[in-house]
């Protein structure tokens, strides 16, 4: 077992901005609402997307969408015109009026960056011939913020690095894919925490780069973070003893806790996963494993009829947590 238990899913997202148009924050109510419709009419017609207006969903719908990476949090906190158009398998969102008109992205699970790219790229061609694209022919698709002027794509892979993490590693490692045009960032991107061991590795410039460049980039970056990751997890097993007890404890706390906050769940379950990878656990399957870990945030407890402080949260949360896990993992040892 390997890249099964360190890659955990790809996201490719492209920034486009309408020819002749101000940036978003520039941009007057009426053709910021004329772009929402001018994209929600080009896409009709791929699939069955849900259109989600930022200023008239509530709050919980907002951080829900957050929580699944669905939209990023300055279009729930910070675009007054922004909008979401979200496909029927939530693989497919586009962000309407955040930083940029437009940044469509796809999200798949696994190592999938060419699947994604193929995706993501059929969309772009739907939209371009309905919409306008600012493009310039020396320097490409033009952007709000200039690291992204060129193709305007970010190609990003989720990894789960909990052994380069413990070993103290882990900054070392940012820094020699960091000589690669690589960053790498949190669970929830530019800012966030790398909670649960989950980090966001992805290109940083995109100017006089081919996207088969990039993608390239990127597969270079992962293979030799998913290789330091595997190296790091057979120093842990040096001291086997410590940690197996640190595994089987998080089992044991997870499994008969009678509350349990979000950054305790997640990083119980990280540890579980971990296990997962030395065998003391059998995973079904990881996509699986990987939804209760989103599932275990504030929002999609409160959806599961939770009280609305946190305290109720947090007791709902055990209770869904280890009803859950038993029918994802099976103790082996």
């Amino acid at each position: 077992m390997g890249n099964d238990n360190i890659i955990v899913s790809t996201r490719i997202r492209l920034a486009r901005n309408v020819n002749g148009l101000p940036f978003p924050h520039k941009l007057a109510e009426q053709p910021a609402r004329q772009i929402v419709d001018s994209v929600e009419k080009a896409l009709s017609p791929i699939d069955r997307f849900t259109r989600y207006d930022m200023s008239g969903i509530s709050q919980l719908e907002s951080t829900l969408l957050r929580e699944k990476h669905l939209v990023s949090p300055d279009l729930v906190k910070e675009c007054p015109y922004g909008a979401a158009l979200i496909s029927a398998d939530e693989n497919v969102s586009v962000m309407v009026n955040e930083e940029d008109h437009i940044r469509e992205q796809v999200i798949l699970s696994g190592l999938s960056l060419d699947q994604a790219y193929d995706r993501i790229n059929r969309i772009d061609d739907i939209l371009s011939k309905k919409v306008d694209f600012a493009f310039d022919g020396r320097y490409g698709y033009l952007t709000a913020c200039a690291t992204n002027v060129g193709t305007g794509m970010r190609a990003s892979v989720m990894m789960f690095l909990p052994a380069l993490t413990i070993n103290n590693m882990i900054e070392s490692c940012i820094n020699d894919v960091g000589r690669l045009n690589m960053t790498v960032r949190g669970v929830y991107g530019e800012g966030s925490k790398a909670e649960g061991y989950l980090y966001q590795i992805s290109n940083q410039h995109t100017l006089g780069l081919k996207e088969s460049e990039i993608l390239d980039s990127v597969k270079a970056a992962i293979n030799h973070i998913a290789e330091a990751e595997l190296h790091a997890r057979k120093l842990l097993m040096r001291d086997e003893s410590e940690l197996k007890d640190r595994i089987l404890r998080a089992w044991g706390i997870v499994t008969n806790a009678y509350k349990l906050s979000t950054a305790e769940a997640m990083q119980l379950l990280a540890m579980i996963r971990l296990g997962g990878y030395y065998g003391y656990f059998a995973i079904k399957d990881y996509d699986d494993f990987q939804r209760l870990v989103t599932d275990c945030q504030p929002a999609s407890i409160l959806r599961r009829g939770g009280a609305a402080d946190a305290d109720g949260r947090d007791v709902l949360r055990a209770r869904y947590v280890s009803s859950a896990l038993g029918g994802l993992c099976v103790k082996k040892i």
